[in-house]
């Protein structure tokens, strides 16, 4: 029952948790017995999955019911939340809702509201509408946000050693202009990116 207990209080979000990042109790899951484990499923069935520790909490659980109920949540979840599914129970769903998912999260979360999760998921799972996903995102997001975007192509295409590279950083920033079409073009040499499919993104940024 001590298991089942530490599990319910860590469940109860204050803000020093929440500025922490710090999930449900999984070492309290871990250690719980089968009983346990079912009363702490129940909790997590009733409280229902609202967040990423829900989806964390549930996949290591990984019983019929929990399995359900994530799949349920991608269902009507928002961008937020279903970057979290693809990032603690990514084995429930196919590449093509993984990509989905990413896709729409690069195109409207926003730091803190799941796009920083989205950027560690694309470092690892880049398709090719992931990629034009970041491309478009160049061009059509807000400035900081578009400067995270064309330093994570640079790091994917094997421009950049990290997913932000301080020593590039003044080429990044020319990208919070709202004049991108120079930088973008610079990026898509850097790249490898042909010349005709950088000019048609251009077009169709512009319409």
């Amino acid at each position: 029952m001590m298991r089942v207990e530490r599990f319910r209080e860590s469940m109860v979000m204050n803000l020093e948790r929440w500025r922490d990042g710090t999930g449900y109790d999984l070492d309290a899951l871990a250690a719980a017995t089968p009983a346990e484990r079912a009363q702490i499923e129940t909790l997590l069935l009733q409280h229902g999955v609202r967040d990423w520790p829900d989806v964390q909490a549930l996949a290591a659980l990984d019983t019929p019911d929990a399995r359900q109920a994530l799949r349920r949540a991608h269902e009507g979840g928002d961008a937020k939340l279903k970057v979290a599914l693809m990032s603690y129970a990514a084995h429930l769903f196919g590449d093509d809702t993984r990509t989905a998912a990413l896709v729409q999260a690069l195109r409207v979360t926003r730091v803190f509201g799941g796009l920083t999760q989205a950027l560690l998921e694309v470092e690892d799972y880049h398709p090719p509408a992931v990629i034009e996903a970041l491309l478009r995102g160049v061009l059509q997001r807000e400035g900081a946000i578009a400067a995270d975007f064309a330093a994570m192509l640079m790091y994917l295409h094997g421009q950049a050693p990290c997913a932000y590279d301080i020593e590039q950083r003044d080429f990044f920033d020319r990208f919070q202009s709202d004049d991108r079409q120079a930088p973008f073009a610079e990026l898509c040499e850097r790249i490898g990116l042909d010349v005709d499919t950088c000019a048609r993104m251009i077009r169709e940024s512009t319409r």
